[in-house]
């Protein structure tokens, strides 16, 4: 591992370089979660009044709605009906989830080993948060799929955790 010397005194203090890998997750992970803060935050203050044009639409609809017969379809619009139900508090976990992975990418950076538990926390709750509100089935598989890149990151950081104290 390439260190450089950060300090001279009586010992000598050396001070770990960032691995390339980690350097470049960590980034990526500072980027994407910084852009989904800054959408789910301003998601608390105009967030509403996109469902409820949404929910307007649907209703001037509804008649087309109703004529749905496939299940599929009809499970997959059922879902997000629920999912606009639910807008505020899934907003919210996907703040906190935002919140949390910039977090762990910090203390990564950092080379702390906690900060990979926190990521994996972070994804737990992205994936289990939803599917806690929404129930299992259509939307479990949604959000799974939706979560493939932060197992993958999961991994990805794994592969770094010898890097981590």
């Amino acid at each position: 591992m390439d260190k450089e010397i950060s300090e001279l005194d009586d010992g000598i203090s050396v001070k770990e370089k960032l691995p390339e890998m980690l350097n470049v997750i960590t980034i990526m992970t500072l980027g994407y979660s910084s852009m989904i803060f800054i959408s789910s935050t301003i998601n608390l203050f105009i967030g509403k009044q996109f469902i409820e044009e949404i929910q307007t639409t649907l209703a001037d609809n509804s008649q087309e709605i109703e004529k749905i017969e496939n299940p599929f379809l009809l499970q997959l619009f059922n879902t997000g009906m629920d999912a606009l139900d639910n807008f505020p508090i899934l907003n919210l976990i996907t703040l906190s989830v935002a919140v949390i992975s910039i977090t762990a990418a910090f203390l990564m950076r950092k080379l702390k080993k906690n900060g990979f538990f926190i990521y994996v926390l972070a994804t737990f709750i992205e994936i289990g948060g939803p599917i806690y509100i929404l129930g299992a089935g259509i939307s479990a598989g949604i959000v799974i799929a939706g979560s493939v890149f932060s197992i993958l990151f999961i991994i990805l950081y794994g592969v770094n955790l010898k890097h981590l104290k």
